[in-house]
């Protein structure tokens, strides 16, 4: 999906008592932003990863340690590189990435960046388009692919989004319904998955679409939507549904004669049955990517829609909700 996703969700995972707030991914782009960047963190918190110009030739990879005095590093990537996530073991980095001349042929494959000399490994090919993967145990990358849909019969050339779990050898299952357009990766929450999808019909009270399902033989997570605010965009969550960041529209209820609203963007904390702030953090707010523990997130923000991004790392202490550091990172050195 291309266009903004509105969520907010109290989940309960199955055989849990504990409320958990739960999300989908977002879009990065809120209206015109200057520059799409996509963030990543790596599981063990201590490297972060960004994609600026995504699928351009004027892609720019880099990647930083978070270790006192590191600096940037550029590093190489394959042409048309679609979007990037870092997997679950060390600093191993997925990529999704396009053949850019005919016949077309897509490649999901991963760099180890602490031994760049490797090169990049193939994990899976295909004719039929790959974005957004995400690894839900070693070795196993759920990631969106494309297919002729359903609905396509006597259409021509439509095509319908849909998700696979790829394992050792391209072994291939699909996942999730025949058909869903989520514009990125899903969370990954106990033995399920879910996205939100927004619905900001002005005629009806905004709030989130919950789209939850199990992986293979596991258990879709569930949610309790009371407890969900209407101004919500969306809520990001670790792989135990025990830490989420909330990004809601501050202006929601802003009354102006311009044609449009210029949205507004908050981040807070959901963490168990507290909420805290994260300050500096108004204004356009792309894409979280938690660790799997939640001791550790990045985003990409901006003032303004149209102003230049940074990278901005929270880092967390495992028992309180409150951020115990917020850094902003320029993306381009100084």
């Amino acid at each position: 999906m291309t266009g903004s996703v509105v969520r907010q969700l109290t989940c309960l995972l199955a055989g849990s008592a504990a409320a958990l707030l739960l999300s989908a991914c977002s879009p990065n782009q809120r209206g015109a932003d200057k520059a799409f960047l996509q963030t990543t963190i790596s599981a063990d918190g201590q490297m972060i990863a960004t994609l600026a110009h995504t699928g351009t030739d004027q892609q720019v990879l880099r990647v930083r340690s978070l270790s006192a005095d590191a600096k940037w590093q550029t590093i190489p990537a394959p042409p048309e590189t679609q979007s990037i996530r870092f997997g679950l073991p060390g600093h191993e980095l997925l990529l999704t990435h396009r053949k850019p001349d005919l016949p077309s042929r897509d490649y999901l494959s991963k760099l180890d960046v602490d031994k760049q000399e490797k090169g990049l490994e193939r994990i899976y090919e295909t004719e039929d388009g790959l974005a957004f993967p995400v690894e839900v145990k070693p070795g196993q990358v759920m990631v969106r692919t494309r297919r002729p849909s359903v609905l396509s019969v006597g259409r021509g050339a439509m095509t319908g989004h849909h998700w696979i779990l790829v394992g050792p050898g391209q072994a291939v299952q699909d996942v999730g319904p025949e058909t869903v357009l989520p514009f990125d990766a899903p969370n990954i929450v106990g033995s399920g998955f879910f996205w939100t999808e927004e619905q900001l019909d002005p005629a009806k009270e905004p709030h989130p679409l919950i789209l939850s399902f199990p992986l293979p033989g596991g258990v879709a997570p569930k949610f309790a939507r009371e407890q969900l605010g209407k101004n919500t965009f969306t809520v990001d969550c670790d792989q135990a549904g025990k830490r989420c960041l909330r990004t809601y529209i501050a202006n929601l209820n802003q009354k102006t004669d311009a044609p449009y609203i210029s949205y507004i963007y908050d981040v807070d904390v959901l963490f168990g049955a507290k909420r805290c702030k994260l300050p500096g953090l108004s204004g356009s707010v792309g894409r979280v990517s938690l660790t799997p523990d939640g001791n550790a997130a990045v985003m990409s923000f901006a003032s303004e829609h149209d102003k230049p991004r940074r990278a901005v790392v929270l880092k967390f202490d495992p028992q309180q909700c409150e951020a115990v550091s917020v850094l902003h990172l320029d993306f381009e050195p100084k």
